[in-house]
């Protein structure tokens, strides 16, 4: 890995806003100068809290903070590294970035700059790094438990075992190739089990891929059913609050709305509808047009009914609609419950709509939402375990971002080829070389500019 070392650069790293503690990282060659103007002191011993007065340039004491320099190499970054670790004012912040500001051999970081320098300067691999990131985006246990995983899993040692038996697999070729009269002939059957054997497990870990997303990024949930079935409630009913406006007119919801919660430890993004009707109304009925078009991409789909929306008038788009939707990634809410004879016009949806009997289905009322606590935890169970239910302490694979998984194909489908060339060597040859390339793209060996700087562009400031 190449130095990086060229320029001194600066961030907070922890939240801006009142906190107990704020931590700002200086990182680069001008380091320890910064420090020694802005705390007046002419030493500072390499990792150990100093805790010093803070001065802005025309001396003017800004707070007491505990300092720590790391000397480079070992640091986060690779290179010279200062923590000030000051109080979390938001005054504080501000005028310590602003004094940091007019050194003329420093400037702000660009989002994921750290962990950028950190990379280059050989502190872990690209792997790890996005796990970090992950860690650090974390909001649910599960989130948490996947980005672990990532970072101290097995992921990127299966990627360095492949890389090796592609390279084992490469000289034996090789060897053919050019002492092909004086060597013993390639077992051809032994490699072609061994390139065979590598497709089997990455193939294992892109079937895994869309499933660890999920958890990681959080599974998209959409909410759909007749109008005034009770989405809306049932939407606030989910979040405990009251996010989205409820009534008994028809048409209330006209469009599409978002909210990410934790459901049992993962992280959920739930999507309200509008009601699915026959409407005259040109806003509501672009609303009903968008709510169809989200159904064909949506991965995972809530139907709400409701004894009171069994009408003609929604009827027969309903059985369309559903008509459309995978009910192994979908499941039924028969809401308002409480209503009168609800369990025979549940009974009735049944029977007017065949396809409803293959659906996961429960029954609740989500009148009085903030108070029900026995009714949510149920409903939460149900939806957690038949639309959500992941093992996350299985010894599978953990890859989760789009980059890795293009990667993971185009090694699959080098190393596909090169078992169909046994015929020309030649060629076996070029498909294993690309698959090695492939592998190290996985894992960030490459340097192309462009690609480093949209990886780490996703990565927050400060990091």
């Amino acid at each position: 890995m190449r130095k990086n070392s060229f320029e001194t650069i600066f961030a907070l790293s922890t939240f801006y806003g009142p906190s107990a503690i704020a931590i700002i990282r200086i990182s680069g060659p001008s380091s320890l100068k910064i420090a020694k103007k802005l705390c007046k002191i002419k030493i500072l011993r390499d990792r150990f809290a100093h805790l010093l007065n803070i001065y802005d340039l025309q001396s003017n004491l800004i707070d007491k903070a505990l300092v720590i320099y790391f000397k480079s190499p070992k640091s986060f970054t690779g290179e010279d590294l200062l923590e000030i670790q000051t109080h979390g004012s938001v005054a504080i912040i501000k005028k310590l970035i602003g004094e940091l500001s007019k050194f003329p051999y420093a400037r702000p970081a660009k989002p994921g700059e750290l962990s950028k320098r950190a990379f280059l300067n050989g502190k872990g691999d690209m792997l790890y790094f996005e796990g970090i990131n992950n860690l650090i985006k974390s909001e649910t246990e599960n989130q948490r438990l996947i980005a672990s995983k990532q970072i101290f899993g097995k992921d990127a040692n299966k990627c360095l075992l492949w890389r090796q038996k592609i390279i084992e697999i490469l000289a034996f070729v090789d060897a053919e190739i050019e002492f092909g009269d004086e060597i013993e002939k390639l077992q051809h059957s032994n490699i072609k089990n061994n390139i065979e054997k590598i497709c089997r497990e990455i193939e294992k870990a892109c079937k895994s891929f869309q499933t660890v997303r999920n958890l990681v990024h959080g599974s998209r949930v959409l909410i759909i059913g007749p109008a005034n079935a009770g989405k809306s409630t049932f939407f606030n009913f989910l979040l405990q609050n009251d996010k989205m406006i409820v009534s008994p007119i028809e048409g209330t919801t006209t469009d599409q709305s978002d909210q990410s919660i934790d459901l049992l430890g993962e992280k959920v993004i739930i999507t309200d509808t509008a009601g699915i009707r026959n409407t005259k109304n040109e806003i509501e009925s672009l609303g009903v047009k968008k709510t169809i078009l989200s159904i064909k991409t949506s991965q995972k789909i809530i139907i709400v009914l409701s004894p009171d929306s069994l009408i003609k008038n929604n009827l027969e788009k309903v059985k369309r609609v559903l008509g459309s939707v995978e009910f192994k990634n979908s499941v039924i809410i028969f809401n308002k419950s409480d209503l009168k004879n609800s369990k025979q016009k549940f009974k009735e949806w049944k029977i007017k709509i065949p396809a409803i009997k293959n659906f996961k289905s429960i029954t609740i009322s989500c009148k009085n939402n903030t108070k029900n606590i026995k009714m949510l935890k149920k409903c939460q169970q149900f939806i957690h375990d038949n639309l959500l239910s992941v093992d996350t302490n299985t010894d599978d694979y953990y890859f989760s971002e789009l980059r890795q998984f293009e990667c993971l194909k185009s090694i699959l489908k080098n190393l596909e080829c090169a078992n169909l060339k046994f015929d020309s060597l030649e060629i076996l040859a070029k498909y294993l070389r690309d698959a090695l390339t492939d592998i190290d793209e996985l894992y960030g060996k490459h340097d192309d500019e462009d690609k480093l700087e949209v990886i780490f562009n996703k990565f927050c400031i400060g990091k």
